[in-house]
């Protein structure tokens, strides 16, 4: 990981915001910056310092012996908190004579109106302060998403042989976890969704008590999460022979799908590629039906930039990766959605996403 390349970024976006002193603490942000692996979760106190001359991570005791070794040999200073880590951090900027200080926009507010308070200069919100270069994945950073894509291809072709009528939704996700979890997955980027015949069509079903009927559509949307990176994918498989109706919805998805990934290229505006799938299901009859984005960014969180929808500003850039996940929901019978992740390179894209997209009668 070329961590003084991205503290070299960082340190030139603060010079484009006129930007004295940055203070990062949300964990994916922490993660990127340092390269610590083993140190930062969800639950970590944690926040990284950067000016023109410091680079300094500051944690709790908790996580002081992993911070140090991660550390060593490394660009980051690690500081241990004492008592409260936001007062001494302003502390320490105030003894530097440091009269400004730029927060990430997605600091929680109590976090904000607690640090501008104890701060006594300025403190100011920058959008997206390292998320829009963390676009960008390196190689290694490609390698761990794909490891990932790999894990949630293999679970994917266990549940074929497990799903089965009478198996809850519950069940379902349960299995799909303990076997990605089993095979290498660090945790679950997201808890998966398994949403069966009329629960298909709410996107973000949360699997439940109901059992598994012949005829269902069944959604599985799951990835799993290794070296702190994330996959993401989606099939639909039917449980015995599809109805007409049926494989007619399936095919217009896959039509999308196709057509949305055809689109992936570096410089495509994300609108356009949304585009691209939202007009087959249009020219189909399912408009109406697909009522969110065809794609986002994975890495070290499983929504990051771009987003890839119908309002979208942003355009792909080389080294993105991406899902492509047109759906369409039919309220009360059935939804289908099938997503792929791919990265955005050599003039193209390359699908990291390798499970069969046939329709699948189980």
């Amino acid at each position: 990981m070329d961590i003084e390349g991205r503290i070299r970024k960082l340190r030139r976006r603060m010079e484009d915001e006129r930007a004295t002193a940055v203070l990062v603490s949300a964990p994916a942000n922490l993660r990127y910056l340092t390269g610590f692996d083993g140190v930062i979760d969800d639950g970590i106190n944690g926040a990284c310092l950067v000016t023109a001359d410091v680079t300094r991570f500051y944690t709790d005791m908790r996580y002081a012996d992993a911070a140090a070794a991660a550390a060593e040999g490394g660009p980051w200073e690690v500081g241990v908190q004492r008592e409260n880590l936001y007062v001494e951090v302003c502390d320490e900027l105030h003894a530097m004579d440091v009269d400004s200080l730029a927060v990430e926009s997605s600091v929680p507010y109590g976090r904000f109106k607690f640090i501008s308070e104890q701060f006594r200069g300025a403190v100011r919100v920058l959008d997206h302060l390292v998320e829009d270069f963390r676009q960008i994945k390196e190689d290694e950073e490609v390698d761990r998403i794909a490891a990932a894509a790999a894990i949630a291809d293999e679970a994917f072709r266990h549940m074929l042989g497990y799903i089965a009528p009478g198996k809850t939704e519950s069940e379902i996700a349960l299995e799909l976890e303990f076997t990605m979890r089993r095979n290498g997955s660090e945790g679950m980027p997201f808890s998966p969704i398994v949403a069966s015949g009329p629960n298909g069509a709410h996107p973000h079903a949360i699997p439940g008590p109901r059992e598994v009927q012949p005829g269902d559509m069944i959604v599985l949307d799951f990835g799993a999460r290794v070296g702190g990176y994330c996959s993401d994918m989606t099939r639909t498989v039917c449980v015995g022979k599809p109805t007409d109706e049926q494989r007619r919805i399936y095919d217009a998805v896959l039509a999308a799908n196709e057509a949305g990934i055809a689109a992936v290229r570096a410089g495509m505006p994300c609108v356009d590629v949304d585009k691209a799938g939202r007009d087959v299901l249009a020219q189909r009859g399912f408009g109406d039906y697909f009522t969110h984005g065809i794609g986002h960014g994975v890495g070290l969180d499983i929504h990051e930039l771009p987003t890839i929808g119908p309002r979208s500003t942003q355009s792909l850039r080389d080294g993105a990766v991406v899902t492509i996940e047109p759906g369409v929901y039919v309220e009360g019978v059935a939804g289908v959605r099938i997503e792929d992740l791919m990265v955005v390179d050599d003039g193209g894209h390359r699908r990291l996403t390798n499970a069969p997209k046939e329709l699948i009668e189980i």
